[in-house]
């Protein structure tokens, strides 16, 4: 039993061999709320009955880390003008487009968080947390330097500029990681998190070019900056991730989450000692249907294919929980880690 998960995932991020199988559940944000019978459209009234409600709900988890704010990424561009729409659990998104020309993106250079209502409670949120949890590797989540693009700008429009606008793309990125250094530089200043999360999956929607020249290096920047403050960088990617793999690296994220349609053990070894490898259950087919059996035989599969599952690798699903997904299938999962890791162990 790990005493302190916050410090043992900080040795599992620096490298260290690690005495038992390190397990998160990724994201887990609107399921977090959905079973806590919170609804997200009311956090800012009442940021501190959030706060203990979910330090309850994951004190029942056997999950080494927490990722909160995962489903509420949108939050920090109500700080620009952004109106957020709650449609039921689906995660908040903006009710219109900010952004259309690259002055747009250009002209919003200060980003003042405290103007954002829904923002600054879940940050009040996260507080709590910390407080009512402080053995757990808290780490908060916002959109990678594409996907708030494809927040921030109507699709089309963002998809057409990626043939022919780089510059707009490259200002639209760069507000992004303006926005997830907002949201970010409070908690970092105030000690309430361990680490950082981006999921930016819609890269795998642009030419691998454009991902390498424009948005690889924002993402850099970024964890770069998070580095410099001693907090520790998640970069999660789902997706047809295969073209893209061996660039991830580059971003500079101490540790990267891979969707399953990758092997995990291609994966570690391209990665080699450079960085944590995470993943990569597969979330729908495995986790979300339930069958113990079924879900076993999965994680101690991809286990097996981990080079050495105590060093450089987190077990953690393939991509966010199904808010649906019940919670006994997720105490499950993560109970197989001890499972898998008792049978290394018994044939040694």
């Amino acid at each position: 039993m790990i005493m302190d998960r916050r410090e043992f995932i900080k040795r599992v991020l620096r490298g260290e061999r690690s005495e038992r199988i390190p397990r998160a559940l990724y994201g887990a944000g609107l399921w977090s709320y959905r079973h806590s019978a919170l609804n997200i459209a009311e956090l800012h009234k009442c940021p501190e009955r959030f706060g203990k409600a979910l330090a309850d709900f994951f004190s029942e988890l056997d999950t080494d880390i927490i990722f909160l704010g995962s489903g509420l990424n949108t939050f920090p561009a109500e700080a620009i003008g952004g109106d957020l729409a709650f449609t039921g659990e689906k995660a908040p998104l903006l009710s219109f487009p900010l952004i259309q020309k690259t002055q747009d993106a250009r002209y919003l250079e200060d980003i003042d968080i405290s103007v954002s209502a829904n923002a600054l409670a879940l940050i009040e949120m996260i507080a709590v947390i910390r407080e009512l949890l402080p053995d757990r590797f808290i780490c908060a989540t916002s959109w990678g330097p594409f996907t708030w693009g494809m927040i921030l700008c109507e699709w089309n429009l963002l998809r057409d500029k990626t043939a022919t606008d780089i510059e707009f793309v490259g200002e639209v990125c760069e507000l992004g990681v303006r926005l997830s250094q907002a949201f970010f530089s409070p908690l970092i200043e105030r000690g309430l998190i361990d680490g950082i999360a981006l999921p930016d999956g819609a890269v795998t929607l642009i030419p691998g070019s454009v991902y390498h020249d424009i948005v690889l290096p924002a993402e850099r920047r970024l964890f770069e900056w998070a580095g410099e403050r001693r907090v520790g960088s998640f970069l999660h990617q789902c997706g047809n991730i295969s073209t893209q793999l061996a660039l991830y690296p580059e971003s500079g994220a101490d540790c990267i989450s891979v969707d399953t349609g990758v092997s995990i053990g291609e994966v570690c070894r391209l990665y080699g000692e450079r960085l944590v490898t995470a993943g990569n259950v597969d979330v729908i087919n495995t986790i979300f249907g339930g069958d113990p059996a079924v879900l076993c035989k999965a994680v101690s599969e991809c286990v097996a294919e981990v080079p050495d599952p105590f060093r450089n690798y987190i077990l953690m699903p393939s991509c966010d929980l199904p808010p649906d997904t019940p919670v006994h299938h997720a105490k499950e999962f993560l109970a197989c880690a001890d499972l898998v890791e008792q049978t290394i162990r018994a044939g040694k």
